[in-house]
Formats: C-alpha cells, structure tokens, sequence
C-alpha cells in the first residue's frame, strides 16, 4: 500500500503547467500543505473539477470518508475508518460500497513528483510530475464539512516487485490520460480500464531512501 508520496509546493508552477489548473477550489490557503512529503489523514492537493467544469487545486484529507459513514460505539472517530481507506483496489473500486459513488462521479488527480515503497522512492526520469488515479467525496458531521480522498492500486510492475510488494499506485502521465480520468460524462468503468493498468516494466528510476539524504 502507498503510505508515503513526494510532491511540489503547492504554490510552484508544476501544478498549473503539468496539469492544466484553472483556479483553487473553495479558496482554501494551500499553505496548510506540507513540503517534502505526503502522509495519510494529512491534508494532500488534489486535482479536481469545479462546479464550472473547469480544472481546480483543492485540499483533501489521505483517507476517502464516504458520505453515508456514521460514528458507532465500536468506531466513534472517523479517522478510524479513514486509516483503511487511503488506498483502493482499482479492481474492485466501481463495485466497492465505499468508493463506488466517488468512482462513478468524483474522480480526482493527486500530483506526486515520486512515491515511496519498502524504503526505496520512485520516480521518472528528472522526477517529471506525474498524478496518482484518485477519488474524491465529502462528508458532513460534527467535524463540519470533510473533504477526502484516496489513491487507487494496481498490480506491480517490475521495479516495485524487486523491493517486495505486491501493489503500486495507479499512475497517469499524460493530458489525454488525465482529461478522460475526470471526464464527468463517463461514469462506468469500461471506458477507464485501460487507465487502471499496471505500469510497464523500466518505466521507473528506483533509489534507496537512505541514499537520497
């Protein structure tokens, strides 16, 4: 599971010219965003489309909070269920009761510059942007209004398999990839299969972490 990812300020170039952004949804202060990496049920910029159509910048929580949760004597805090959900299984996400609305109607980009996995960071060559395949949704409670998100997963290529794990993230590298990933118009997942697929093997630069600092 991606527990851990690098990105830009969220004030730097990259997310406007990489990713084609229009405006910050909801006016938040992106300065709440840290620098240096990503870290579930922490704020993340995500890459969504506004009431306009238009692509935004906005602030999410790591961990997708679906919109019918409710606190419960056996998990009265929803940082709980979050904890479980800042990963999903892109085989399953069209049909799973947690993400199957936000998959339909809330698709979203997490910009990432490289990710982290068994201690090893990956990356493309000159760490060239990239945005991880996510879902978005919001919640209403006690806490007031949430915005949440998570990344979806897929199958391993050949560098994530030589550090030992079993997934990777859902990656999209291209306008036309990241257009029909938030076309709202297509809300079943045939059209989005090919997105879903495991990156190709050499595609990424793999470094230990240890040797980076």
């Amino acid at each position: 599971m991606c527990h851990h990812y690098v990105g830009q300020k969220a004030g730097n170039p990259m997310y406007g010219d990489a990713f084609s952004i229009r405006s910050n949804l909801r006016q938040i202060g992106l300065g709440i965003v840290p620098d240096g990496g990503f870290y579930p049920l922490k704020p993340v910029p995500v890459i969504r489309l506004g009431e306009d159509g238009e692509r935004g910048l906005d602030v999410c929580e790591w961990g997708l909070l679906p919109f019918w949760w409710k606190p419960s004597d056996k998990q009265p805090k929803r940082a709980a269920f979050q904890r479980q959900c800042f990963n999903a299984r892109s085989e399953t996400a069209d049909t799973k009761p947690t993400y199957r609305e936000a998959f339909k109607r809330r698709r979203c980009l997490l910009p990432a510059v490289k990710f982290e996995e068994k201690k090893h960071y990956f990356s493309f060559a000159g760490e060239r942007p990239f945005a991880f395949a996510g879902l978005w949704e919001t919640w209403r409670g006690d806490d007031g209004e949430v915005f949440s998100c998570t990344l979806l997963t897929t199958e391993p290529n050949e560098e994530i398999r030589s550090v030992g794990h079993h997934r990777m993230p859902v990656i999209l590298q291209s306008e036309a990839e990241y257009e029909r990933w938030l076309d709202p118009e297509i809300v079943e997942r045939g059209p989005l299969e090919d997105l879903m697929r495991t990156l190709a093997d050499g595609s990424l630069e793999v470094e230990p972490i240890g040797k980076l600092f």
